[in-house]
C-alpha cells in the first residue's frame, strides 16, 4: 500500500475545510436570504417592544439592499414608535416611492402630514390609498381628520362615518366621531355614547379614555374622570398626559395629598423618561416646596441609581437651594455615565458658568452642539452662553439655529431679539416682532419688541401703542413698564417715568435695571441722597440680590463716601462671590480707600481659579499697573491677549506701557491698532494711537487723534501733555503751550505736570 504523507493528510483537511467554509459562506452572503433573516430578527425585536435592537436589523437589511420596501417601512414604524419624527417620515416617503401600491404606507405617510399641519398633502395620501384599496378604513379616517383640521365639521363626520361602516369594531374611529359630537352641543351626549363604546370595544385605548374624560369633566362629573383617567394610566402606563390630568383633578377638589402622591408615582413609574422623571419635581417648583422636592428626590435617586433623568432632576432642584457643591457632584457623575445626552452638557454648563468657568462652560457646549445638531435646549444654551461671553456672533447663530429647527420656541425668538436690541439692528427687531406676533398674538414680547424698534425710529406714538397692548396682554409686565418709564424719561416727564420703573419693580422686586432707572431719575433732580435712600430702601425688602449693592457702592463711591462704598461691595461678594462685577465695586473701593493692595490680591486670587478669564488678567494688570509694578502689569496684559486677542484694554494698556518702557514701537503700534479698531470712540484708544505715532514722528495723524481725544475727555491731563507736544513737534508753539499749561493745572502734583512744565520752560 502507498503511504500517505502527513502534508498530504494537512492539504486535504484544509482543503475540505476550506470547500465547507466556502459553501456556508456562500449561503450567508445570498442577499436575499440575507436581508429576510434581518427582517424578520427586527419584527421579532419590534413584536417584544425592543425598538432599538428592532431598528438596527432593519437598518441592516437595507445595507444589504437599499431598496428593500419592507424593510424600510417596517423601520418607518419603529422609528415614529421611538419618536423620532423626522428619519420615520423619512423611511415612509422612501417606502411609498419604491412599493407605490402599499396603501398603509400612503396612509401612515398622510398621518405624518396632517400633523405636520399639512392637510392637502395629508389628503393626497389618503386619496392615493383608496385608489389602490377603496375599502381602506384607515383612508376614510385620515380624511375625516383632513376635513376636521380645515374645520369642515360635516365633511369629517362623513368620512369618518364612512370608515366606521367599513370597521365598526375599530375603537379609534368611535373615539373620533364622539369627539367630533361631543363639539357640538346639539350632539354631545351622542358623542358620549360613542365614547363608550369606544371604551367598550378596547379597554386598552388610552386615547378613548382621555376623550371621554374631558368630555365627563365638561358636565362635571368629576368621579367619572376620574375613573377614565385611571383606566387611560391603568391602558398606558407611561401616558404623561394621563396622569398630569389625573393629578390637575384632584387640585380641582383641593386634594393636595392625592395630586402629590400621582405626581411622586408618575415620576417613579417613568423615571426613564425626562417628562416623566420631571413631573414631580415641577409641582414641587410651581407651588415652592424646594425643600420637600430636595428630600423626595433624593429617595428617587436612591431606589433608581440608573435614571440619568431623575439625576438631572434633583441637580435642578439643588441648583435652585443653592446647593452647588451637591449639584457639582452629580454632573461630574453624569459625566462619566451618561455623557451622550444633551441635558448632562446643559447641567454641568450652567455649574460652570456659576463658578465663572465661562470658557470651559463655552467649550463644552460647543462640543455638545456638534454631536447633537438637532437639539433645541442645547442651541438656547450656548446662545446664553455666548452672549454672557460677549461673543454675539455665535449667540445670533444658536438662536437662528434653534428658531429653524422651531419656529414657536418663544424663547429662541426672544434671544434672536435681544441680540437686535443689542447690536441695535432695530429693522431686524421689528421683523423678529411681526413674525412672533402672528405665531403668538397673545404674548406681550413682541409688542415690547416692536414698540423698542419704533422708538428707535422716533416714533414715540406708535411705540406707546404697542408698550400699553403688551401691559394690556400683561398688566403687570415688568418690562413693558421699564419701556414706557424710558419713554417718559425722553418726554422729560421724571415723576411719571419713575411711577412706571416703580410699577415695573412690583412685578420684578430684584430688577436692578429699574431701581437703577429710579435712582437715575432722582440724580436727574439733583438729590443723590433720595437716590441712594430709595436703594436702600429696597434692600431692606429683604432682596438678595448682589447687583443692587453693585449699584449701591458705586453710588455711595460716586458720594465721596468710600468706606460705605467698600461696605456694599463687600456684602455684593458676599451674596456673589463670582460676579465680576460685585468684585470690580470692591476694587473701586478699595482703590478710593486708598488701598489697592486688597483689590489686587482679590484679582491675583480671581485669575487662579479662572485661569481662562481674560477680565481677571485685564484687570490685574490695571492693579499691577496702577501700584508700579510696570513688568508684572505687562505679563497680565499679555496673558489677557493670549486667550481674548482682540481685548482692547489689555491690548491698548500693554502697548502704551511697551512705548513707556522703550519696547519695540512696532509691535506696540499693532497693538495700538487692535485696540483702536475695537474700541474707536474711546478717547484712551486714540491717545495711545497718537503718542506711538508721535514716537515714531507722525506728527500729523498724532494731532488729529489727540484733538478728538481731548474733546471727549477734556480733563484728562495726560492727553493735552501728549497734544502739546506734538503742537511743539509741528512748529505751532501757541496751542503747545496752551495744552501744556492745561497738563500741569489738571494735575499739579504728577509726573506729567514736571513733564509738562519742563518743556514749558523750553519753548520760552
Amino acid at each position: 500500500m502507498k503511504t500517505i504523507k502527513t502534508s498530504t493528510l494537512r492539504t486535504s483537511a484544509i482543503l475540505a475545510l476550506s470547500l465547507a467554509l466556502g459553501l456556508t459562506t456562500g449561503c450567508h452572503r445570498d442577499p436575499n436570504k440575507q436581508k429576510q433573516r434581518y427582517l424578520e430578527s427586527g419584527k421579532r425585536y419590534a413584536e417584544q417592544g425592543k425598538n432599538k435592537e428592532a431598528a438596527i436589523q432593519f437598518s441592516n437589511a437595507i445595507k444589504v439592499d437599499r431598496n428593500f420596501a419592507e424593510a424600510h417601512y417596517q423601520l418607518s414604524k419603529v422609528l415614529l414608535k421611538d419618536g423620532s419624527l423626522m428619519p420615520a417620515f423619512q423611511e415612509l416617503r422612501r417606502t411609498v416611492d419604491l412599493q407605490p401600491q402599499n396603501a398603509q404606507a400612503h396612509v401612515d405617510l398622510g398621518s405624518m402630514y396632517l400633523a405636520a399641519r399639512l392637510p392637502d398633502k395629508a389628503a393626497d395620501e389618503a386619496k392615493a390609498a383608496i385608489a389602490i384599496q377603496d375599502n381602506n378604513s384607515d383612508a376614510y379616517a385620515l380624511l375625516a381628520g383632513v376635513a376636521a383640521a380645515k374645520k369642515d365639521h360635516a365633511e369629517a363626520l362623513t368620512q369618518i362615518q364612512h370608515a366606521i361602516s367599513l370597521a365598526p369594531d375599530r375603537a379609534s374611529y368611535h373615539t373620533t366621531l364622539g369627539m367630533l359630537q361631543s363639539s357640538d352641543p346639539a350632539t354631545a351626549a351622542d358623542g358620549e355614547t360613542q365614547l363608550r363604546k369606544a371604551v367598550a370595544l378596547d379597554d386598552k385605548n388610552a386615547t378613548s379614555h382621555l376623550v371621554l374624560a374631558s368630555v365627563l369633566l365638561k358636565k362635571g362629573d368629576l368621579q367619572g374622570t376620574q375613573e377614565q383617567l385611571k383606566a387611560a394610566i391603568a391602558s398606558d402606563p407611561k401616558n404623561l398626559m394621563a396622569r398630569a390630568s389625573l393629578a390637575d383633578i384632584y387640585l380641582r377638589q383641593n386634594n393636595t395629598a392625592a395630586a402629590e402622591e400621582t405626581y411622586r408615582q408618575a415620576s417613579d413609574d417613568l423615571s426613564d423618561s425626562e417628562a416623566g422623571a420631571s413631573m414631580l419635581a415641577n409641582y414641587y417648583l410651581r407651588t415652592k416646596q424646594l425643600d420637600k422636592a430636595q428630600s423626595a428626590y433624593s429617595t428617587l435617586v436612591d431606589k433608581h441609581p440608573k435614571s440619568a433623568y431623575l439625576k438631572l432632576t434633583y441637580a435642578r432642584i439643588l441648583l435652585n437651594n443653592k446647593n452647588i457643591d451637591k449639584a457639582r457632584q452629580i454632573g461630574n457623575d453624569l459625566a462619566k455615565t451618561d455623557s451622550s445626552l444633551p441635558q448632562v452638557a446643559i447641567l454641568n454648563s450652567m455649574i460652570m458658568i456659576n463658578d465663572g468657568k465661562l470658557n470651559d462652560a463655552f467649550t463644552l457646549l460647543q462640543k455638545s452642539v456638534k454631536n447633537s445638531p438637532d437639539n433645541v435646549p442645547l442651541k438656547l444654551w450656548l446662545a446664553r452662553a455666548a452672549l454672557t461671553k460677549g461673543d454675539i456672533t455665535t449667540a445670533q447663530q444658536s438662536y437662528r439655529d434653534a428658531v429653524k429647527l422651531n419656529p414657536k420656541n418663544l424663547e429662541a425668538q426672544s434671544g434672536l431679539a435681544e441680540v437686535s436690541i443689542k447690536t441695535r439692528d432695530f429693522t431686524a427687531l421689528s421683523q423678529i416682532a411681526d413674525s412672533v406676533i402672528a405665531i403668538a398674538p397673545q404674548a406681550p414680547g413682541p409688542y415690547i419688541w416692536r414698540g423698542i424698534a419704533e422708538g428707535s425710529r422716533n416714533a414715540l406714538d406708535k411705540a406707546e401703542a404697542d408698550f400699553q397692548q403688551a401691559l394690556k396682554l400683561d398688566p403687570k409686565n415688568a418690562t413693558a413698564n421699564l419701556e414706557l418709564g424710558q419713554l417718559r424719561l425722553v418726554q422729560k416727564k421724571l415723576p411719571e417715568a419713575r411711577n412706571y420703573f416703580e410699577q415695573s419693580l412690583q412685578g420684578s422686586p430684584d430688577n436692578v435695571r429699574a431701581i437703577s432707572l429710579i435712582a437715575g431719575t432722582y440724580l436727574a433732580e439733583k438729590q443723590p441722597a433720595k437716590a441712594i435712600s430709595r436703594i436702600q430702601e429696597q434692600i431692606a425688602k429683604g432682596s438678595q440680590n448682589s447687583g443692587l449693592y453693585v449699584l449701591l457702592s458705586n453710588l455711595q463711591l460716586a458720594g465721596n463716601a468710600p468706606a460705605d462704598a467698600l461696605a456694599s461691595a463687600e456684602k455684593a461678594m458676599q451674596l456673589k462671590p463670582n460676579d465680576s462685577a460685585a468684585v470690580m465695586a470692591y476694587t473701586r473701593a478699595e482703590v478710593a480707600h486708598g488701598d489697592a493692595s486688597k483689590a489686587l490680591v482679590k484679582w491675583q486670587q480671581w485669575t487662579k481659579d479662572r485661569p481662562t478669564d481674560p477680565l481677571g488678567f485685564t484687570l490685574l494688570g490695571t492693579l499691577q499697573e496702577v501700584q508700579g509694578d510696570k513688568s508684572s502689569a505687562m505679563d497680565s496684559y499679555k496673558k489677557a491677549l493670549a486667550i481674548q486677542p482682540d481685548n482692547a484694554v489689555a491690548a491698548n494698556n500693554l502697548s502704551y506701557l511697551m512705548v513707556d518702557t522703550g519696547q519695540n514701537l512696532d509691535a506696540a503700534l499693532t497693538l495700538a491698532q487692535t485696540a483702536r479698531r475695537v474700541m474707536p470712540d474711546s478717547p484712551s484708544t486714540a491717545d495711545t494711537l497718537a503718542w506711538i505715532y508721535y514716537q515714531k514722528g507722525n506728527y500729523l495723524s498724532a494731532r488729529d487723534l489727540l484733538e478728538d481725544a481731548v474733546k471727549i475727555d477734556p480733563d484728562n491731563a495726560t492727553m493735552h501733555y501728549h497734544l502739546g507736544m506734538t503742537y511743539t513737534k509741528l512748529s505751532n508753539n501757541s496751542d503747545a503751550v496752551t495744552h501744556l499749561k492745561k497738563a500741569a493745572a489738571l494735575a499739579p502734583n504728577s509726573q506729567t505736570a514736571k513733564d509738562a512744565q519742563k518743556e514749558l520752560g523750553l519753548i520760552s
